[in-house]
């Protein structure tokens, strides 16, 4: 496996590029036949990214780390590779077997009822899709005040994830911002 690291917009470092090598290293063991790995690591003002694409037999993977800490961001971009493959094999692995359980002869009153209001509590979800864009907090409070919804979903730019702001019943704002288990 040829591993290739391109820096954009920093100085070559000998230390940075071994740890990505050590590090995508490990991620060998999901892919069988790994014919191009690269790695593209850059910063744009105070956010470093790093970008992974692998080519392998059949198919290509991509994912993407930001971080304002270059080792944060490599690391965020080989975790969602490597969840990104495990899905992947995942879905082939249950597409070839039929892997049912087998269910119990005489399902218990409680097991039926169950199942009838789980039937009815997702046939009264609604969908509802909204666009989400990267800004900063601040960015945030001030669309939230303008569009004056309940709640308004943006990218964190310092840290490239989801939160939310919404109202609360006090009528305070809040800010939710989800963080890895």
């Amino acid at each position: 496996m040829q591993i290739s690291v391109t820096f954009r917009h920093m100085e070559k470092d000998g230390v940075i590029r071994d740890h990505v090598k050590d590090k995508v290293e490990k991620l060998k063991k999901y892919i069988e036949n790994p014919r191009e790995v690269h790695v593209v690591l850059s910063a744009e003002k105070f956010l470093h990214i790093a970008e992974l694409t692998i080519v392998g037999d059949g198919a290509t993977f991509n994912s993407q780390g930001r971080n304002s800490d270059l080792y944060s961001a490599i690391d965020q971009m080989v975790d969602r590779m490597e969840r990104q493959i495990r899905e992947r094999k995942g879905k082939g692995r249950r597409k070839k077997g039929n892997y049912r359980l087998p269910k119990s002869s005489n399902p218990s009153r409680s097991e039926i009822e169950g199942d009838d209001r789980m039937g009815e509590e997702t046939s009264s979800i609604q969908r509802k899709r909204v666009r989400v864009k990267p800004m900063s907090l601040d960015e945030a409070v001030a669309q939230f005040h303008l569009e004056q919804k309940e709640v308004l979903f943006f990218i964190h730019s310092d840290s490239g994830v989801m939160n939310a702001l919404y109202r609360n019943r006090e009528g305070r704002m809040e800010w939710i911002e989800p963080y890895p288990p």
